[in-house]
C-alpha cells in the first residue's frame, strides 16, 4: 500500500520517546507517523488532516500527566477530539550520556517531568547534585544532550531516556539502565481520534464499547456576580452518586482547575465502566453496548439537570 494513502497519528516526539514506542507497538506500519514538540501539540494535531494520536494519561509512578488533563479541558475535547482506546508500555528508564562522559560530570539531568519523577530515587541517591531540568520529552533530552558539555556554554548534561534513544542519536551512550524507582513502571496512553466512530487503523478488531470519560463542571451561568461556586453540589455528584448517576461503577477520577476563571472552581475527569462479562453473540454485545451507553448518556442529562455541566470525552 502506498504509505502516503495511510492515515496519519501524532505523537510527542522526536523518534524514541515511549509515545512514539507504544504507538508502533500498536499500529506497526497502518499509520504515517507525525512527529510533535509537545503534548499540547499531540492534542492541536488531531484534525481530518491527522485523524489519530497517542497522547500519555497516567504512570504508574508518577501518576498523572498534568499537560494531558490539562488539554483534555479545553473546548475541543468531546466536540473534534475524543478518546477512542487505551494503551499499556512497561518503561524501563536509562542515563544517557555523550560518549565518554563519566557519572560525574554530569552536572544536569534532563527529562520529561515524569521520567523525572520516576527516577527521583536514582537521582538523589546518585547526582544529588545535578540540576533537574523538564523538557517536552524523553527523546528530546536525549537530542539536547548532545549540544552540551565540552566545547559549548552549556553544563554537562545526561538525559533520562530509552536505551534506544542511544541508537537512534549519533554520539550518546547509556551509562545507567534500569534507574526507575520500580521496576514495574508502566505508562498508560490513551488513542485520541478526530471522530467518535471511524475504525481504528492496524486491522485490530474494536471489541464492545465499555469505557466512558466523562468532564463535569460547574455551568458558569449559575454563579451569581462577585460569588465563588458552591462546589459543594457537584462534589457529592462526582464523589458519592457516581454509581446511581451512570448506572455503572466509576474507575477513576481526576481533578484539574476549570478554565472558566472563577477562583477554585474544578473540573473532574471521570472514567466509568461497564464491568458485565463479555458475551460471544454478537447481536447480545451490541444490545449490552447499546443499554450501556443509554446508562451513560442519561447520566450526562441529570448532571447537567443538577447545575452541572457534563460532556462525554471518550467512548471506547
Amino acid at each position: 500500500m502506498d504509505e502516503s494513502a495511510l492515515p496519519r497519528l501524532a505523537f510527542l516526539g522526536p523518534l524514541g520517546s515511549y509515545s512514539h514506542s507504544c504507538a508502533v507497538e500498536r499500529f506497526e506500519d497502518s499509520v504515517q507517523y507525525a512527529e510533535q514538540s509537545t503534548i499540547a501539540d499531540v492534542f492541536r494535531a488531531v484534525s481530518p488532516e491527522i485523524p489519530f494520536a497517542v497522547i500519555p494519561q497516567e504512570n504508574s509512578i508518577h501518576g498523572t500527566v498534568i499537560e494531558t488533563y490539562d488539554v483534555l479541558r479545553s473546548p475541543e475535547a468531546g466536540q473534534c477530539v475524543f478518546v477512542r482506546g487505551e494503551l499499556a508500555l512497561a518503561v524501563q528508564h536509562c542515563l544517557v550520556v555523550r560518549q565518554g562522559v563519566k557519572l560525574e560530570d554530569v552536572q544536569r539531568v534532563m527529562s520529561h517531568e515524569q521520567a523525572l519523577g520516576q527516577c527521583s530515587r536514582f537521582l538523589s541517591a546518585r547526582l544529588p547534585n545535578a540540576t533537574r531540568m523538564k523538557v517536552p520529552s524523553t527523546s528530546a533530552a536525549a537530542n539536547a544532550i548532545l549540544c552540551c558539555g565540552e566545547g559549548s556554554d552549556e553544563p554537562e548534561s545526561a538525559a533520562i531516556c530509552s536505551a534506544q534513544c542511544a541508537d537512534l542519536f549519533d554520539g550518546l551512550e547509556v551509562l545507567e539502565s534500569g534507574i526507575q524507582n520500580e521496576l514495574s513502571n508502566t505508562t498508560r496512553f490513551y488513542i485520541l481520534s478526530n471522530s467518535l466512530d471511524a475504525p481504528l487503523p492496524g486491522g485490530k478488531k474494536e471489541t464492545r464499547r465499555q469505557r466512558a470519560l466523562v468532564r463535569i463542571g460547574n455551568q458558569l451561568r449559575h454563579h451569581r456576580e462577585g460569588e465563588p461556586p458552591s462546589s459543594t453540589q457537584l462534589s457529592r455528584i462526582v464523589t458519592s452518586t457516581l454509581l446511581t448517576t451512570f448506572g455503572c461503577p466509576a474507575l477513576r477520577i481526576d481533578r484539574r482547575p476549570s478554565l472558566n476563571g472563577v477562583p477554585f472552581d474544578d473540573v473532574y475527569f471521570v472514567e466509568v465502566g461497564d464491568l458485565t462479562p463479555p458475551v460471544h453473540s454478537e447481536v447480545a454485545s451490541k444490545s449490552c453496548e447499546e443499554e450501556w451507553l443509554q446508562r451513560v448518556q442519561d447520566g450526562i442529562e441529570r448532571i447537567n439537570a443538577t447545575g452541572g455541566e457534563a460532556v462525554i470525552l471518550g467512548l471506547w
